[in-house]
């Protein structure tokens, strides 16, 4: 049998091997994200109608459920307890999909900066529209064997560089909406945007009656009323 030196330096060889493995992750750039960023993801563990909301503050590898519940501070949330007018996040949110109801629920009509969107099951996903308000970077990934586009990103630039074809904002800092195309994330097509200057949020709300117009964050003004609006199309 080993001594207590012994097993305490197993003890220390098994921190360290987990460590390195909560840091590498598979890929990084689709796990938890950077310090402090937040992680959502359904598990058939915790029940098929609710959700697991993780503070992270290292890589996690995708899609692993165990991992993420043992280096991330995770709850429990029902599904019935999910905001109808869907959620603010500060930085990057990730969200680990296995059901499309996360995505229906969950994340349409959210107002996020920084999303990560990871397709957890090999089924494909339905063709939906989802709106996100605010939406700047946009990281996808299919885990699913063989597919052609396993990841995919978009950086959504507001300003003097937007290019060709988009008005100049009257506003320095348009409103912005998107509109993405979840069936993206079956790695099957390359992501494809472009985006369009609209009337302001007020007027377009009257051409668009049923889009949730996004909730501003607690510290955030909401929209002006003649702030103009960037529209883009992701598919």
């Amino acid at each position: 049998m080993c001594g207590s030196g012994g097993l305490t330096w197993l003890l220390l060889c098994a921190l360290c091997v987990l460590h390195s493995w909560a840091q590498q992750g598979a890929p990084s750039s689709a796990g938890g994200g950077p310090p402090n960023s937040t992680l959502l993801f359904n598990s058939a563990s915790h029940g098929a109608h609710n959700l697991r909301n993780c503070s992270c503050n290292t890589e996690v590898m995708a899609c692993n459920d165990a991992l993420a519940n043992l280096v991330c501070s995770c709850r429990t949330v029902a599904r019935s307890a999910l905001p109808p007018a869907g959620l603010a996040v500060r930085g990057r949110l990730t969200v680990w999909v296995r059901d499309p109801w996360v995505l229906r629920e969950l994340l349409n009509g959210s107002t996020v900066q920084d999303l990560q969107l990871a397709a957890c099951d090999p089924a494909p996903l339905p063709a939906q529209p989802l709106a996100l308000f605010g939406l700047r970077r946009l990281h996808l990934l299919s885990a699913s064997q063989g597919v052609t586009h396993p990841e995919q990103s978009l950086n959504i630039t507001v300003g003097p560089d937007r290019g060709r074809g988009v008005r100049p904002s009257s506003s320095s800092s348009p409103f912005l909406v998107s509109f993405l195309d979840v069936a993206l994330l079956n790695g099957l097509s390359p992501l494809k945007a472009y985006s369009v200057s609209s009337p302001p949020s007020s007027i377009l709300a009257q051409h668009f009656p049923h889009l949730p117009l996004a909730q501003p964050f607690p510290t955030q003004q909401p929209p002006e009323p003649l702030q103009d609006c960037l529209l883009t199309f992701i598919y």
